[in-house]
């Protein structure tokens, strides 16, 4: 089958050439150099009053030491003696913050400003240690003996401290993006500073996480539109820095799956990653410069005037490291395909479901949480278009997404059944570190928001039903059955933020009271949300003991309707077809290590 692809995908290149890597530096750094502030030797920006939950800093302004070391980086690329100079200081400075006393807890990282170290965040994030370390390897690498012999050792030391903090902390090979990038800081730092036992270390931590891939075939962190670049952008770090060749084997392996993950995700009619998505900050993917590089220019997301101009930016970094789709995948990206479902295990639990079709896609993970970065259910439509039309399932407490709502869901083709229950002990905008305490909280509304990004969307409520029409799409989705203690779940048209949005109100008052979840007694809501689909499949539920039951035409799940932990609200649910569980689906059963 690839080798099909591979043939379909050999068509003429409008090339991606040195004189567009130069522009996508030429635009960071220009933009970069307006926030530079000579007084601290860093860049500069302000940061807002909104929610963030590892920095207590709001609207302020703040020195951060990730982008200053990304911006030392492209001024020695682009190269001149001033440029070299200002470099220079800003390497100085950044590493100059770095917690470098073994003792402490916060050793090896940085805060992510100057004004808030490591010590002083709500909490800490030691990935800095691997971001920040990457970095410092491509500084060394690429521009080391620019650096003068002084710095040059202290950037080394500061590898060799970025290196120790992150085999202290030795994260989860489920962590993808971190797995991924901890081992190119690892291997590439322990080869430069010819370091054995912490080459021991990576080359260990690299097969670790093959072997971590190879339980499902996937990743756990699946389909992320920013973190799959991540992890892609270390992949390729490695192949160009790293010397071993079985390492470099292995790595290989590493690449192409990862590609064939996002490809078969690809949907071609938007220029869009189908969803589901476990990590995501934009829903739009934008124009990103990373897969037209990636894509050698034959996936044209900006023209070079739109580059050159600064009207498109990407990370700098773009222009420096070789991207490469391997050809056998690319016709993924470049060629529309039938309409056809995508099935795929993303870990032992949960698996994920992608229809694409010519007009639209639609996707949906069986098991997730509704914390602001998940993408648990999500269709597009509309074409190539920015910004791009689509609708995202949504839960919101109050005014901010809801980390302790579940979303548990059964797809095929173009219909979903859905059940939305809690989880306790769980988080309010975090799922680990806002956690609510006793099990309480203060809230005026809990809603589940199909939230529609397309201001010509014609949208009607009627009951407990929805229809969405845009163009050539139609949406249709029904509030089936729910209990919020005595409360009954009700429907309404709404705004959230700049877009309409079909409203589940679970629970709503009109102040602000005390919720507490062991008062609760049933605490759920069951829908179904079908795309071009007629509305006509048999539907039934009933509620019994604790649990839900209900049947879609096809559908089956099942699942718990009482406020419970993750665990137990993981066994309580099935996905079904006349009984029989739905099984698992491999991307690929060829093992990586």
């Amino acid at each position: 089958m690839l080798a099909g692809i591979a043939a379909a995908a050999a068509e003429p290149a409008a090339p991606w050439t040195q004189e567009w890597d130069q522009a996508v530096v030429g635009a960071a750094l220009a933009a970069m150099d307006l926030n530079f502030d000579p007084g601290e030797a860093m860049l500069a920006r302000r940061v807002g009053g909104d929610y963030n939950y590892h920095s207590a800093l709001r609207n302020t302004v703040v020195h951060p030491t990730r982008e200053s070391l990304e911006y030392a980086l492209l001024l020695l690329h682009a190269g001149g003696p001033e440029r070299e100079e200002r470099a220079r200081k800003v390497i100085d400075r950044v590493i100059s913050l770095q917690e470098t006393d073994p003792k402490s807890r916060f050793y090896g990282i940085w805060g992510y400003y100057l004004e808030e170290p490591a010590p002083r965040m709500a909490p800490a994030d030691f990935n800095w240690a691997d971001f920040n370390g990457s970095t410092l390897l491509l500084i060394d690498h690429f521009h080391g003996g620019r650096l003068g012999e002084p710095l040059r050792n202290r950037v080394r030391e500061s590898i060799r401290h970025a290196m120790n903090s992150i085999r202290k902390r030795n994260v989860s090979m489920s962590y993808t993006n971190i797995a991924i990038q901890g081992t190119f800081v690892t291997l590439a730092g322990a080869q430069l500073l010819g370091d054995k036992e912490m080459w021991a270390y990576a080359a260990e931590r690299q097969k670790r996480f093959a072997r971590t891939v190879d339980e499902t075939g996937s990743f756990a962190e699946y389909n992320s539109p920013t973190y799959a670049n991540v992890s892609i952008v270390n992949l390729t770090r490695i192949r160009m820095l790293v010397k071993d060749p079985d390492v470099l084997k292995l790595n290989e392996r590493l690449h192409e799956r990862i590609w064939l993950h996002l490809g078969k995700h690809w949907h071609v009619p938007t220029r869009q990653l189908a969803g589901p998505m476990s990590r995501c900050y934009s829903t739009d993917i934008g124009k990103p410069l990373w897969l037209q590089k990636a894509l050698r220019g034959r996936l044209a997301f900006a023209t070079l005037d739109e580059v050159q101009s600064g009207a498109v930016r990407g990370s700098g970094e773009i222009g420096i490291v070789d991207y490469q789709c391997p050809e056998s995948l690319a016709a993924y990206f470049l060629k529309e395909q039938p309409p056809h479902q995508h099935r795929e295990l993303f870990t032992p639990s949960v698996q994920g479901v992608t229809w694409l079709d010519k007009n639209y896609c639609l996707g949906s993970a069986n098991r997730a949480d509704f914390w602001i970065q998940r993408r648990p259910l999500l269709a597009y439509w509309g074409g190539p278009e920015r910004p791009a039309r689509y609708a995202q399932l949504r839960f919101f407490k109050d005014d901010y997404d809801f980390a302790s709502a579940l979303l548990y869901a059964t797809q095929e083709r173009n219909r979903v059944l859905g059940l939305v229950n809690f989880r306790s002990p769980g988080g309010d905008k975090h799922v680990s570190i806002d956690m609510l305490k006793d099990g309480q909280f203060h809230a005026a509304s809990l809603r589940l928001s199909l939230v529609i990004a397309d201001p010509a969307a014609k949208i009607r409520v009627d009951g407990r039903k929805a229809f969405i029409a845009s163009g050539a799409v139609s949406i249709h989705f029904e509030l089936r059955n729910g209990k919020f203690g005595d409360q009954e779940p009700a429907l309404r048209l709404g705004q959230e933020g700049p877009h309409a949005a079909v409203i589940v109100d679970v629970f709503r008052s009109s102040a602000a009271r005390l919720v507490r979840w062991k008062d609760v007694t049933e605490a759920y809501a069951v829908f179904t949300l079908a795309v071009n689909a007629p509305q006509d499949e048999p539907f039934e539920c009933r509620v019994e003991s604790g649990q839900t039951f209900a049947r879609w035409g096809e559908l089956e799940l099942a699942g718990s309707v009482r406020v419970a932990s993750a665990k137990e609200q993981d066994q309580a649910f099935r996905e079904t077809r006349k009984g029989r569980p739905v099984e698992p689906v491999r991307l690929d059963d060829r093992k990586l290590a």
